[in-house]
């Protein structure tokens, strides 16, 4: 398969999140820089012969006029860059080296200051020796016009900027645990009460914008995901929305101690040895720690940190004498932090279905709290909101809620059985539990 545009947009976003985080040679920069020139081939020639044109309006990362959700969610840092350059986007040349790419990640890292004018962003580029990526002119009024009605649904836009802020919030707090600095309990709660907000009314979209990529730091993604699985499950058990977002902050907090972790030990692609499992297994007490020295951090985000690998039986980590007890929304964040691990892509492993996660699930019942279990179940059944699903009919669907029976959702109808797409206005909501005459889930499509 060719390049797509999405993965050399978020291929740079995560060059320059390493290259703030860690410094610029290290292991996790000169892979993201290695990663993009070698991307850069397979492009499909459709920019001509600069290679690849990525626009930058607002905080959204374009290309084509096309809105590229995932690569604008993660993507805060090369939009900041692009406002301080006074710029509407990058071209970058075919012919681009290692090393000029991982300038380019190490100048938009540490610019802080905005530049008087483009033709001084140009000069800017040239003293870092950056000469083959340039620099595109501000998108007009009419052209930002254009684009912001070019989202890819409805209101799909309206949520990048809450799905950013609790990326930025996650990252932030994993790199401040590595540097010793302290954390920012009242960004969590802002995230928080943001994704509270926004899935009052937006459930299907918010669960839908899950699938995109974040970059291969996945504890910042993991994060995000059990979040707002933690509060579709908090939601659909009747939590008032002050408690939801006490939970969201909590799960978006829940594995800060990993920003403690090696990096190659954290994305480490086989099995970990003894010492290294140790290792790992230190991130829910160091997070606790780290959360208890916080100014504002209240019990459940301690709580959550140190508790979330608690078995509900007693095991687990970190270990205790005699047990111990876990109150039940620590453990709510820890059977959706299972199931968003087992559904997901690893360095180590495939992402299985969500089918395949009940029944991994199931088999170690004792490990979960019985309420936990029966709430994430009854907000997310086999084919989670947001799923694309082929039904028996042929057509394609959404799926916009779980329904009475675990492998009945509720369906939004998007597609006719020929493929083609019907009218937003047209698309009928079905509950395939309510009769005979329904169809059934035919299919998951993966990776939508």
């Amino acid at each position: 398969m060719g390049t797509s545009y999405a993965d050399l947009a978020t291929v740079l976003a995560r060059g320059i999140s390493h290259c703030r985080m860690y410094f610029d040679g290290h292991p996790n920069v000169v892979a993201a820089a290695r990663d993009f020139t070698a991307l850069l081939p397979g492009l499909p020639a459709r920019d001509g012969p600069v290679g690849f044109r990525l626009g930058v309006a607002g905080d959204k990362l374009i290309h084509d006029g096309r809105f590229l959700v995932g690569p604008s969610i993660v993507g805060s840092r090369l939009t900041r860059f692009a406002a301080l350059l006074c710029c509407g986007g990058f071209e970058f040349d075919t012919r681009l080296e290692p090393a000029e790419v991982r300038a380019f990640f190490a100048l938009a890292a540490r610019t802080t200051e905005p530049c008087a004018s483009l033709a001084e962003a140009r000069r800017l580029l040239r003293e870092a020796g950056i000469g083959r990526v340039g620099l595109l002119p501000v998108y007009n009024e009419a052209e930002a016009s254009a684009l912001d009605a070019a989202d890819v649904a409805p209101g799909l836009g309206e949520l990048v900027p809450v799905f950013r802020a609790m990326f930025d919030t996650v990252e932030q707090a994993h790199q401040n645990a590595q540097l010793d600095r302290a954390l920012e309990m009242s960004e969590a709660r802002t995230a928080g009460e943001s994704l509270v907000r926004a899935a009052a009314g937006n459930i299907t979209d918010i669960m839908a914008l899950v699938h995109y990529p974040d970059f291969d730091s996945y504890t910042v993604g993991h994060s995000v995901r059990v979040a707002m699985l933690s509060v579709l499950t908090g939601r659909r058990a009747g939590m008032p929305d002050n408690a939801l977002t006490e939970l969201a902050a909590a799960a978006l907090l829940h594995d800060v101690g990993k920003g403690k972790v090696p990096q190659e030990i954290l994305f480490k692609p086989g099995k970990l040895d003894q010492e290294e499992r140790r290792i790992v297994e230190t991130h829910p007490a160091v997070g606790a720690a780290m959360l208890l020295e916080t100014r504002d951090a209240g019990m459940l985000p301690v709580a959550t940190a140190w508790g979330h690998h608690r078995r509900h039986d007693g095991g687990g980590y970190p270990k205790m004498p005699h047990g111990g007890w876990v109150s039940e929304l620590t453990q709510l964040v820890h059977v959706c932090d299972v199931f968003e691990a087992l559904t997901a892509v690893r360095p180590y492993k495939r992402a299985l279905t969500p089918r395949d996660a009940w029944e991994i699930i199931l088999k170690d019942r004792s490990a979960y709290s019985p309420l936990a279990i029966t709430a994430l179940r009854d907000a997310v059944g086999l084919f989670p909101p947001g799923s694309q699903v082929v039904l028996s009919s042929g057509h394609r669907a959404v799926v916009t809620a779980a329904g009475r029976l675990i492998d009945q959702p509720l369906v939004r109808v998007t597609h006719d059985a020929t493929g083609s797409e019907i009218p937003a206005e047209r698309q009928l909501v079905l509950d395939l539990a309510d009769g005979d005459d329904q169809p059934t889930v035919q299919r998951l499509l993966v990776g939508t």
